[in-house]
């Protein structure tokens, strides 16, 4: 007589593993988006008179795309093209200064470059603008540098106990963060960076700067950049 095999052990297992997510596969790099921005990275109209503006990004893999402008919310009239090669958005009206447009899809997210809202006085806020490289292998160890728009002093003076921003992937504070120097030569092409050494991690992780006392009301916690660990 023939018997059926008992899996009853190995379905619960299944399913166990099933409820509880399973290992996370990363996405195929060819399904990873790439993205930049082709036109209108700088406010129309006049500091005075901003007017809104369609930001042009040209890329891969974008079908199912969402964009935020420096955590400033993720402008309006988002239309993707069939390919998925090219989106255009309305940009967001906001405070003056630079964000970074970061765009997400199902597969990852990616930097898509700066956009300059009207600034017609000087700002303390400081946000990131890019991180280079923009991934490193799982173990961590690498050394991000760090753009950044505004300042990290304050006025009329620092608080007691600040000298440098913390800096984190994701929920992990990272090591290794340098003083804030001036980019000349080759490399960044923004003014002002810092570096820092990039921890542990996995899939695509948020760098963001965080005060190290109270009063910092000069940062933004919820503008970040991305970078992907890599298997």
């Amino acid at each position: 007589m023939l018997t059926r095999p008992r899996l009853f052990g190995l379905t619960l297992l299944t399913l166990a593993i099933t409820a509880c997510g399973g290992p996370v596969t990363p996405p195929p790099a060819s399904l990873v988006p790439t993205a930049t921005i082709t036109s209108g990275a700088t406010e129309n109209g006049t500091n005075a008179n901003p007017l809104p503006t369609t930001v042009t990004i040209t890329g891969t893999n974008l079908l199912g795309a969402t964009l935020d402008f420096g955590g400033t919310g993720p402008g309006t009239n988002l239309v993707i093209n069939a390919a998925g090669t090219m989106l255009t958005v309305t940009a967001p009206p906001n405070l003056p200064g630079r964000r970074p447009v970061v765009v997400t899809t199902p597969n990852g997210k990616v930097n898509a470059g700066t956009y300059t809202f009207r600034q017609p006085t000087p700002r303390p806020n400081v946000y990131l603008l890019s991180a280079s490289p923009t991934s490193g292998p799982a173990v961590g160890g690498t050394t991000v540098t760090l753009a950044f728009d505004g300042n990290l002093t304050y006025n009329p003076g620092d608080p007691a106990g600040f000298t440098l921003p913390n800096v984190y992937f994701g929920a992990v504070q990272a090591t290794g963060v340098t003083a804030p120097v001036l980019a000349i030569g080759p490399g960044p092409t923004e003014k002002y960076t810092i570096t820092a050494v990039a921890p542990a991690g996995s899939g695509f992780a948020d760098i963001t700067l965080k005060c190290p006392v109270a009063s910092c009301y000069t940062f933004s916690t919820t503008n970040s950049v991305p970078f992907q660990y890599l298997p």
